[in-house]
């Protein structure tokens, strides 16, 4: 498809400018346009379920459910733009284009539409995703770093500006960022959306999430998030981010609500899963949340901290070389994050291993690393520092750390419950 036009219902494309019409710019996604190019060249014919699997997911088996929500994420923009009925459905077989369809001569070098995305700059984008794909400390603060480069090649969208914040908040969650610092990322870089898309669904998800949890705002973050799910009710993160935040004002039955309404809209989603495994271990379901754990890690092999909620259960279950087994291969797949050494520690301590579990521990702190503090705090009360663990936790309520919405439930921290309540679930330099 490259250098060609393609015109239709009064609408050009081409892979070089994007979608516009009379020369504005109607933004659609990368996946969302990978669907569109194949209804284009089937000019008009019924594109079948396996043809678009195997464009889009190639090598990998796909669900009608994947189907469905790519050809949402392109009829959504073309309703937008007053095009609502131009993608039909063939039921049981497959897509297709009501237009007809004009192929022009290639585009003879012409500049983009003002607002599409310049080639540079989606190949930075392409970099920022596997950066952060890879898990690791450095891979993240690059995939930001590849974000900011953005802005030298142009002027980024704001769904760039939503990517960096939401790395920004995968950052802090896994302890290689301090709170308060990714705060100030994530308001910046959603604030920057924002401003040129005022109701942008995902900058709205990540500034509420960021809002409730780490600055303790919990009434204008939940306000945002429900924003964002009225908005958009089927973009998945909007609603992980706001079962987060529920927790935040204990209520966690609402909050694995919201985490099952995400995953039957992504059911893949790598944090989806980990968190409603996780919902299922803090409510107490101890073998709920390994079943769960199982489930997801089949579903998401690379989803390390995932398989460090099997490690937990199976450790409370006193299966204890079946929670270190998961424990270590959770390690395997990122071994630098400190959430799972610290898991790790807290395995080994409740083994009585404990020469090992100190060792664990000590790495888990190292090289400038915080893995969040109610991990920190349940692997000192394993090893018998009742001290240590309080300050651990009161340092996390004293930074923002959005793991401490989840003290109140935390299995492993019972013998602090008095304490945690004293402290209650309103955190942050704001809160």
């Amino acid at each position: 498809m490259n250098g060609f036009v393609w015109r239709f219902a009064g609408l050009e494309y081409s892979s070089f400018r994007g979608l516009s019409k009379d020369g504005v710019q109607i933004p659609v996604g990368p996946q969302a346009r990978q669907l569109l190019e194949l209804l284009l060249e089937s000019k008009g014919a019924v594109v079948s379920k396996a043809e678009i699997g195997e464009r889009l997911w190639p090598g990998r088996p796909v669900s009608d459910d994947s189907i469905d929500r790519c050809a949402y994420l392109l009829r959504k923009p073309l309703r937008v733009a007053g095009y609502g009925d131009l993608i039909a459905t063939a039921y049981g077989r497959g897509l297709s284009l009501r237009a007809s369809i004009e192929t022009s001569d290639k585009e003879n070098g012409e500049q983009p539409t003002k607002g599409a995305m310049d080639l540079r700059v989606f190949d930075l984008w392409q970099t920022a995703y596997e950066l952060a794909g890879s898990l690791t400390r450095d891979g993240f603060a690059r995939a930001q770093e590849a974000i900011f480069a953005v802005g030298d090649h142009g002027d980024p969208s704001p769904a760039l500006w939503s990517l960096s914040a939401s790395i920004a908040a995968s950052r802090v969650t896994l302890g290689y960022l301090r709170p308060m610092d990714g705060a100030v990322i994530i308001e910046r870089d959603a604030g920057r959306a924002l401003a040129m898309a005022p109701d942008f669904v995902p900058a709205l998800s990540i500034l509420g999430w960021s809002c409730a949890t780490l600055r303790g705002r919990l009434d204008e973050g939940l306000a945002m998030l429900d924003r964002a799910v009225s908005g958009d009710p089927l973009y998945s993160k909007a609603r992980g981010h706001r079962s987060w935040a529920l927790v935040w004002r204990q209520r966690l039955d609402e909050a694995i609500e919201e985490i099952n309404a995400a995953l039957r809209i992504a059911p893949y989603d790598r944090a989806h899963l980990t968190m409603r495994a996780w919902l299922a271990f803090c409510a107490g379901d101890i073998d709920g949340g390994a079943r769960l754990a199982e489930e997801g890690a089949r579903l998401r092999p690379d989803a390390a901290v995932l398989r460090s909620v099997l490690a937990l259960t199976e450790s409370l279950s006193d299966h204890h070389a079946e929670a270190e087994a998961a424990a270590r291969r959770s390690l395997q797949q990122a071994p630098e994050n400190p959430i799972l050494q610290a898991v790790l520690a807290y395995v080994l301590a409740r083994a009585g291993r404990l020469d090992e579990a100190e060792a664990a521990l000590a790495s888990a702190c190292a090289d400038g690393a915080a893995p969040p503090y109610i991990f920190l705090s349940a692997a000192q009360l394993a090893l018998g520092r009742e001290e240590a663990a309080s300050a651990a936790l009161r340092r996390a309520r004293e930074e923002g750390c959005p793991w401490f919405a989840f003290a109140a439930y935390e299995p492993r921290l019972e013998p602090l419950r008095a304490e945690i309540a004293q402290m209650g679930p309103e955190v942050g330099a704001d809160g």
